[in-house]
């Protein structure tokens, strides 16, 4: 009984913390889902076409095929997550939101299994993707593993690069995007206290049922590769889905001379860890840098919980977070002719 009292003062406490405290980005320059059209890579007729799906959610277009990192379209209250009292996938809203050239992906690529980045996966799985295969840790495989077939299912805890030793390459099945995972490491949530830790070392029977029991397990970053038709990478991608300490999904020694294009940086909570974006910035140098995982996930922006528009719905940032400093932080170490992008969900990325 002591345990469970100290559990739900506990919870009280973050739910007063982050009540009312989602920023306010009405001076930031965010990308419109409208405002620019697909961008494209063209290299010997195939193009790469990149757009957000909001919070670590971005999908990977390269001619006819493509991958996707894991999407969030449920957004539960915050008093349903922080108590914690029952959630759920939001079917509806993810059957409205997912995009319809979404659902030929491969792969989906789950840096870690907090219900932000995994709760709707394994419905999309079932319902829109039914070949597609998710990549990610231990802890994701004994989650999901409840409604998918574990065949479906790839643990890359073998496959994980770590520290500067290099990993190994997962391919498509036409050799025309590879991926690496990298070990890496989730910031605190606030006050240097990390919340919905822990792993799973055995198999669930069913899913989760509060925003608890989606365990974080082990995080990693991923390198990402477009390759040619003699599977050079022409295109590097540096991905993240949480903020980390250096060295922490740092890139390891890679066994060719390809540079990093593209750096998906995480904002939420980078305040809790040291160097950061500092040293992800440093050591890679990318033409284009993406401000992902930067709006509020206890509510969509402009779409609501029940699916539909709404346009009177001002857009706010993650909360307890000064967006602003964040891209402050990157202006300061990014290369001269580096652009940096905050882009709003759906939006299409510019690939420079």
């Amino acid at each position: 009984m002591k345990g469970y009292t100290l559990k739900i003062i506990f919870c009280s406490l973050i739910t007063g913390l982050l009540a009312g405290c989602a920023t306010s980005v009405d001076n930031l320059a965010i990308q419109g889902a409208q405002q620019v059209e697909a961008q494209l890579l063209i290299s010997e007729d195939k193009k790469l076409n990149i757009q957000y799906l909001g919070v670590g959610g971005y999908l990977f277009q390269y001619g006819e095929d493509s991958i996707m990192t894991a999407p969030s379209f449920t957004n539960p209250g915050l008093i349903n997550v922080t108590l914690p009292l029952p959630i759920e996938p939001n079917t509806d809203l993810v059957d409205k939101l997912l995009p319809v050239h979404a659902k030929q992906a491969e792969f989906i690529l789950v840096g870690h299994a907090h219900y932000d980045h995994l709760m709707d996966v394994p419905y999309i799985m079932q319902q829109h993707m039914p070949k597609a295969t998710a990549v990610g840790s231990t802890t994701m495989a004994n989650i999901i593993t409840a409604v998918i077939d574990d065949e479906r299912l790839l643990d890359i805890t073998d496959y994980a690069a770590d520290g500067q030793q290099s990993g190994r390459w997962i391919y498509n099945r036409n050799n025309s995007i590879r991926f690496m995972p990298i070990k890496s490491d989730h910031a605190p949530h606030f006050m240097g206290i990390k919340v919905m830790s822990g792993k799973y070392e055995q198999a669930l029977t069913a899913l989760p049922s509060t925003a608890y029991g989606w365990k974080e397990g082990q995080t990693y970053a991923y390198v990402i590769d477009f390759l040619d038709n003699r599977q050079q990478p022409i295109y590097r991608i540096h991905y993240q889905d949480a903020a980390s300490n250096s060295p922490d999904g740092l890139m390891p020694v890679m066994a060719d001379t390809k540079t990093v294009d593209m750096a998906i940086l995480c904002v939420a909570a980078f305040h809790q860890v040291d160097d950061y974006p500092e040293a992800i910035l440093k050591q890679t140098q990318p033409q284009t840098i993406v401000l992902g995982h930067w709006e509020d996930f206890f509510g969509n922006n402009s779409i609501d919980n029940n699916g539909s528009d709404n346009q009177n719905k001002s857009v706010r940032g993650v909360r307890m977070t000064n967006i602003d400093d964040f891209i402050q932080r990157v202006e300061v170490v990014k290369a001269d002719d580096a652009t940096a992008v905050l882009p709003a969900p759906f939006a299409w990325i510019k690939v420079h």
